[in-house]
């Protein structure tokens, strides 16, 4: 009996000796863990032993998906459905309790922007973190679109938001078009008595908006039914998550880009205050006695400012006369995305 007693207690220390050491392992590698993590941010503010974790994002530039790319903004940001998953891998096993999104975009496709959208709606359904939206620039269209997911919308003054519409493929019909030259700023086509084109199709439309035909009736109504249900769906979303009426947006609010204090007049936005102001109003409201803060370390330009910078890269004058060149460029790249114009153009 003795011997088996004995036995028995060196088993059972044996196996709480390999217990331990594995408590010990799991324990020195999820420390590890958590702070190999928290170095694909940088640690802006606060004290880095709270439990209080604020994390933000900066995202700038156009919503696309990842495969996508734009040959005359190639030197600005992109926000991609898959770049913000990776991000929010990341943040899930750090558990932050406030992630905010500080976002400067113009808007994107529609795939790409309800894709992001479902994926921070997925990621605030399985971790308990609260997501806010922050603009100090433009947060329009696409971008509106994805800041539906989020708890709260802010924006500094100045910046502008809005644009809840749809906009779809632009036809260009040449008349008679003579000939074709490459310019600055792209092709130039001349019109009066030129230029044949001969294309080879199969099936009704499969040449939709070539541009040396008019389209059909059929094709712009097929084309406006296209536009007309992305824009219902986009009016259902703001709808439900900003408790607009989809009348008043679709017959006061519009389509238009509005200032910052028109947004919140609107309830597009839940209040105008700039980013240093939102920090302090969240950790007042959270009453958070201590807290830490950190971003993701690739911030760049402002979307604005690349786009500027980039088309007067190795050029030493920015005079007036170069104003209406850059406006008109603008007005093609950004513009046209979100629709908008710029009154300073």
């Amino acid at each position: 009996m003795n011997a088996f007693f004995s036995v028995f207690l060196k088993v059972s220390g044996f196996l709480f000796s390999i217990l331990f050491f594995i408590l010990v392992v799991v324990g020195i590698s999820t420390y590890t863990n958590n702070n190999r993590l928290i170095d694909y941010f940088q640690f802006v503010d606060g004290d880095q032993n709270s439990e209080n974790l604020i994390i933000i994002f900066n995202l700038s530039g156009p919503i696309i998906n990842d495969k996508m790319q734009f040959s005359n903004l190639s030197n600005i940001e992109t926000i991609t459905p898959n770049k913000i998953r990776k991000k929010l891998e990341i943040v899930k096993k750090i558990k932050p309790q406030i992630l905010i999104l500080s976002i400067d975009s113009p808007g994107g496709t529609v795939s790409a922007s309800n894709e992001i959208y479902k994926i921070l709606i997925n990621f605030k359904a399985n971790n308990n973190t609260k997501v806010y939206f922050h603009t100090d620039e433009i947060l329009a269209s696409g971008a509106y679109w994805i800041s539906m997911a989020g708890d709260n919308i802010y924006a500094s003054y100045g910046s502008l938001i809005g644009s809840i519409g749809v906009r779809g493929p632009d036809w260009f019909f040449y008349d008679e078009p003579t000939s074709i030259s490459s310019g600055l700023f792209g092709n130039t086509i001349d019109t009066k008595n030129g230029i044949k084109v001969f294309s080879q199709n199969a099936g009704s439309s499969k040449d939709l908006l070539n541009p040396f035909r008019e389209p059909t009736k059929n094709e712009l109504k097929h084309l406006k039914s296209l536009i007309d249900t992305f824009y219902k769906d986009f009016i259902r979303l703001v709808s439900k998550n900003r408790s607009i009426e989809s009348e008043i947006l679709k017959n006061q609010i519009g389509a238009l880009i509005y200032n910052s204090s028109g947004a919140k007049e609107n309830y597009l936005i839940n209040d105008v205050v700039d980013f240093d102001s939102l920090i302090k109003k969240i950790i007042k409201d959270k009453k958070y006695l201590n807290y830490q803060i950190y971003e993701n370390s690739d911030q760049n330009l402002s979307l604005l400012n690349k786009y500027f910078f980039n088309l007067f890269e190795n050029k030493n004058d920015i005079n007036a006369s170069s104003k209406d060149i850059v406006c008109n460029q603008f007005i093609t790249n950004i513009s046209s995305i979100t629709n908008s114009y710029i009154s300073n153009c």
